[in-house]
């Protein structure tokens, strides 16, 4: 057989198969020469470009390169055609409406009969929304971690000798190590010898002019195993520039170099190159309804290969998923009765497990302008992975979103100028604004220029050492009320670890603060009472005791007035050391005396009276009722007493008058001198109300008038 002339090489497989099954495929597809000229594409590398055939044959492909892709892109592709083998390319490239499309393509070698080189065969898939759906997967899933403190990534910080410092969990995971032992050792003792090398001058670089790289190697785990990583690595500096360590970023790409790796490997023909891509074929004759299957085909569907590689259009709709089953079987129709193309998404169950799997089709009606009858070509993907991941993005997004609405703490988002750019209902709640007025907004407006001074400056310490910042600072609420919230918040950064915003997660204080301070003043108040009620105890010891020639008689009246003050520090401590009800002091005082039965008679408003107040008054009340008990009204069964008080008025002052007077005791007669009772009432209690009283012993009762000023704290 003579040699192939160049430009007029074979195409693979028959002309006419192959034009069937390339034009039919939602890829591009593509034949060169030798000389890099192409002499065929399909349809869709038509629609891409949307020039003539005959022109795209010869289109400079390099013109419609994304620039930031553009030199990895053309070395790539000089590399793979010397290489004689099977390259893949990945990148950015401007369709004919001028949009920037994701571009997956392969490359394989094309050999005659002879197996002298003559070409390459090249397919290229759309995978932009892949990409699209990949990025907004990364960043839902960096904002997650930012609130909860997880990382999909293994993480590992080594010294400039390359020794381990810090690693995380996901980190030892990958790399197969516990951190224990990853402590002792260097990012070299764990790389796989063929890759030290290649690995060594990159970290060298870094270290050295601080320059960031990406390149993927592999480890070797303790157990013997490989793993292949995809390193992120940038030398970490100190605030002053100075570096002090390497970062870097691991994720496991194990199984996509595996996949690469069994890509590379598929041999030569379109067919297997279509396989390697990930397409399954199939073909029908729309009379019997049966076709040719590509062996992947039988794969995909779970049913075992067949010698003569032939299946129809009923055993592939007894796999899909009968929930799917019906909305199929009309695309297909349609597409066999119309000539429209589909491409559709649904389940299949496989033969073999029963396990469910997503595939997504295309297929198109094959017509041609002689008499042959028209033919169906279709081609599928399992796009389970996909499906699941874009499953898992909505639930960890559904997830979030209930987190960040229901969550009672206060979360908050804003820009590095202090805009916010989200808030949670809690904050809504709290400040008493719309969302409107609050995204947008900055934060000073919510903030008196002390507190925005104190939350700028954790904002500046983050900037400076990163990590996160707690703060108690008052904010204003829509009505004037000053709120307290104590904020713990940190930077959000990008993928390169640029400082891109800042979260906070907050907490109302108000009332905890307010109660330690109302505590602290009670505590105080305490400290305070208890001394003066020593005082008070120790005078009212003095005086029972003083001159006393019956013990018992001093220690009653002792153990009395204790009673009396007993109950005037009951009624304080139930009311906190507040302001008390003058009816309830005077009640209290007199209620072991009689009052339940009818014999005193209480009459007045209920004034609120000042601790101090309260006990000088009830140890008076307490005197004037064991004086009428003893030698008084009280005395006599016909015995009553009135206490009576009014608030006046006298000068443009508030006063208050208060009397006890006693009726149907025995003849009072005035007394040769006056006991510790009667000067604790008319002195004590006249000193605390900075007023008067008198004591007047008549012979029909004992009657005892205060007149004072209104005591502080009474309305």
């Amino acid at each position: 057989m003579s040699e192939a002339e160049p430009g007029h090489e074979p195409l693979p497989v028959g002309e006419d198969e192959f034009r069937m099954i390339a034009d039919s495929a939602p890829v591009v597809v593509w034949v060169t020469r030798l000389d890099r000229t192409r002499s065929f594409i399909n349809r869709a590398y038509l629609a891409f470009l949307d020039v003539p055939y005959d022109e795209a044959l010869v289109f400079d492909w390099r013109r419609v390169i994304h620039p930031d892709d553009a030199a990895r892109l053309i070395a790539q592709s000089i590399a793979g055609e010397a290489s004689m083998d099977t390259f893949d390319l990945e990148g950015r490239y401007r369709n004919a409406k001028g949009e920037w499309r994701w571009l997956h393509s392969t490359s394989s070698p094309r050999r005659d009969t002879q197996g002298r080189h003559i070409g390459f065969i090249g397919v290229a898939h759309d995978i932009t929304e892949a990409k699209e759906a990949e990025l907004s997967l990364r960043d839902s899933e960096a904002q997650l971690s930012a609130f909860i403190s997880q990382s999909t990534a293994g993480f590992a910080q080594v010294d400039l000798e390359g020794r381990f410092v810090l690693v995380n969990e996901r980190f030892c995971e990958i790399a197969g190590w516990s951190r224990d032992e990853l402590m002792g050792m260097r990012m070299l003792d764990i790389t796989h010898p063929d890759d030290r090398a290649r690995n060594l001058p990159l970290f060298d670089r870094a270290v050295a002019e601080g320059t960031s790289y990406t390149h993927e190697k592999r480890y070797i785990r303790k157990d013997g195993g490989i793993v292949w990583v995809n390193n992120s690595v940038s030398v970490i500096r100190r605030p002053d520039g100075e570096p002090f360590g390497v970062l870097s970023v691991t994720l496991d790409v194990t199984q996509r170099r595996e996949a690469e790796a069994q890509m590379r490997k598929s041999e030569e023909s379109l067919r297997l190159a279509t396989e390697s891509a990930g397409m399954a074929s199939w073909e029908l004759d729309l009379e019997t309804m049966q076709g040719e299957w590509s062996a992947n085909r039988f794969d995909l569907l779970g049913m075992p290969r067949r010698d003569d590689g032939r299946g129809s259009i009923d055993e592939w709709l007894e796999r899909v998923h009968p929930d799917d089953r019906e909305s199929v079987r009309a695309a297909a129709q349609r597409c066999f009765d119309t000539g429209e193309p589909y491409t559709i998404e649904y389940r299949v169950c496989r033969a073999d497990t029963n396990e469910e799997r997503w595939l997504q089709s295309h297929g198109s009606r094959i017509d041609y302008s002689d008499d042959r009858p028209s033919r169906f070509v279709g081609v599928s993907f399992d796009v389970t992975d996909r499906k699941r991941a874009e499953d898992e993005l909505r639930a960890s997004e559904a997830r979030f979103r209930t987190i960040f609405e229901q969550a009672n703490d206060f979360l908050i988002t804003t820009t590095l100028d202090q805009k916010i750019t989200s808030v949670n209902p809690a904050v809504l709640a709290a400040l008493g604004y719309s969302e409107d007025e609050i995204v947008g907004a900055s934060i000073a407006d919510f903030m008196a220029p002390d507190q925005l001074a104190l939350a700028l400056d954790a904002f500046n310490q983050k900037m400076r050492e990163g990590g996160s910042t707690r703060l108690t600072v008052t904010v204003r609420a829509r009505d004037g009320r000053a709120l307290i919230w104590e904020i713990n918040s940190r930077l959000t950064t990008d993928a390169d670890g640029k400082p891109t915003g800042l979260h906070a997660i907050g907490r109302d204080v108000t009332e905890a603060r307010r109660a330690e301070a109302h505590l602290r003043l009670l505590v105080d108040e305490l400290n305070h009472r208890v001394k003066n009620t020593l005082a008070i105890v120790q005078g009212i010891a003095q005086q029972s005791f003083k001159g006393v020639t019956d013990p018992a008689i001093a220690r009653n009246a002792f153990e009395g007035r204790l009673a009396a003050l007993s109950e005037a520090h009951n009624l304080l401590t139930r009311e906190h050391w507040g302001a008390v009800s003058m009816a309830q002091i005077i009640g209290d005082a007199v209620a072991p005396h009689g009052r339940d039965a009818g014999r005193l008679e209480l009459d007045g408003p209920d004034l609120p009276l000042l601790p101090k107040t309260a006990i000088s008054l009830a140890l008076a009340i307490h005197e004037l009722a064991t004086n009428a008990v003893k030698h008084g009204a009280l005395s006599q069964p016909d015995g009553r007493v009135r206490i009576h008080w009014a608030k006046t008025e006298a000068e443009g002052r508030a006063r208050l008058l208060l009397v006890w007077e006693e009726r149907g005791g025995p003849e009072v007669i005035t007394p040769t001198r006056r006991g510790f009772g009667t000067r604790m009432i008319e002195r004590g209690l006249a000193a605390e109300l900075s007023g008067t009283v008198r004591i007047e012993f008549r012979p029909q009762g004992l009657v005892c008038t205060v007149d004072a000023p209104l005591p502080e704290g009474a309305e």
